[in-house]
């Protein structure tokens, strides 16, 4: 095992492992298993080479490939090229959809029509990120496990004291070191800035949005093959939350959130009749400070709207241009769980709407008194 790892622990090492939230109950301590100062440099020194183990897997081959369809048609005379479904939406991922504003690739964000892209590719592969921060406006998401997690477990640990009352302000949770955050090193310094980014999420890469299992060779519902019979899709969760279901969703989303005769003032579950959730009626925000207004009415038609899922699409790594519908991508075929068969009526725009779990009261449950009254306040009431 190597002369590091030759630890002497003490013999209560394992129940103080057990016990959840375990810092809290030693006083505040991090470290409140007892050891010697070299087994304690040895159990460090473990640490950080545990990781840079991370780190280097991260950056591998393995992780990170960069082999996509996108990738490809980006080397030069690679003999990779889109479809013209695909490149139509990469110019408008990098348009009109301004989806490149924070999922950058690289290249400019071109708004105006007509406009001509003179910007260089940037030396560096596209991570399709901004490593930023923005509030997309998504509803409250009845259906996510926490919030349901109000009772001891087994240990006596409560997940969610809060229930149905808890709201996911973002960063301005974790600024004010709020329910399910750690404690917030730099408050003193940073705790004023909570209210201008409550309710912005860490801005994820769109590299990999469409890598499924081999089985399961797409995330959208209702797509047929060749012979008209459904192919079998794998189920995704989208943005922070989960609400969104598929692609196409997450397109019309960004498209249509404040298109007026789209929005309600009603929570997921609950859209007046003769509307559908998703399509034609997007639920309340949970969290309606801080906004990011680049989208919500960009007028995007509905082929547009395709197009760019079309393009989202090719940037799945594990694409080989000698076997195209392979992919080579590490361990895709370690997936045993069950693609879903589309049922009858069930497109990509409302996969997800037969399983929809109506919201609760927000009046019966507001918004809970160490997340929304903790100082500085948010800056208008949350729901």
């Amino acid at each position: 095992m190597g002369v590091d790892f030759d630890i002497r622990f003490p013999a209560n090492t394992a129940e103080i492992c057990a016990i959840p939230n375990g810092a809290r109950r030693f006083q505040g301590s991090a470290t409140p298993i007892a050891l010697s100062p070299t087994d304690r440099t040895k159990a460090t020194n473990i640490y950080d080479h545990w990781g840079q183990s991370l780190s280097f897997l991260e950056r591998s081959v393995d992780v990170s490939p960069f082999n996509s369809k996108f990738d490809w048609f980006l080397k030069p005379n690679s003999g990779v090229t889109l479809t013209a479904d695909e490149m139509a939406g990469y110019n408008l991922f990098n348009g009109k959809g301004n989806c490149n504003s924070c999922h950058v690739d690289g290249r400019s964000t071109l708004l105006t029509a007509g406009q001509t892209d003179t910007g260089n590719t940037a030396s560096v592969q596209p991570l399709f990120t901004c490593h930023g921060l923005a509030n997309e406006g998504l509803p409250l998401n009845p259906r996510l496990p926490l919030f349901y997690e109000s009772v001891p477990d087994r240990f006596g640990f409560t997940p969610n004291p809060d229930g149905m009352r808890y709201r996911d302000l973002g960063i301005g949770t974790f600024l004010r070191s709020g329910p399910q955050t750690f404690p917030d090193p730099n408050q003193p310094d940073w705790l004023h800035l909570a209210p201008m980014v409550d309710g912005q999420q860490q801005v994820m890469t769109a590299r990999d949005v469409a890598l499924t299992p081999p089985q399961c060779p797409t995330t959208e519902a209702g797509q047929v093959d060749a012979n008209g019979k459904p192919i079998p899709y794998f189920q995704k969760a989208f943005f922070h939350n989960g609400y969104i279901k598929s692609l196409k969703q997450l397109v019309h989303f960004y498209n249509t959130r404040d298109v007026g005769n789209f929005e309600f003032n009603v929570t997921s579950g609950h859209c007046p009749a003769g509307t559908t959730e998703k399509v034609d009626c997007w639920p309340m925000k949970e969290v309606p400070q801080n906004l990011d207004m680049t989208i919500g009415m960009l007028g995007l038609t509905d082929q547009e709207e395709n197009q760019i899922v079309a393009f989202l699409q090719t940037l799945t790594d594990g694409f080989d241009p000698n076997n195209p519908t392979v992919s080579t991508y590490k361990n895709i075929d370690t997936f045993t769980g069950q693609c879903i068969t589309t049922a009858p009526g069930v497109t990509a725009s409302t996969q997800g709407n037969e399983t929809l779990t109506p919201t609760w009261s927000l009046t019966q449950f507001p918004c809970a008194a160490d997340i929304c009254n903790v100082p500085p306040l948010p800056s208008m009431p949350i729901p």
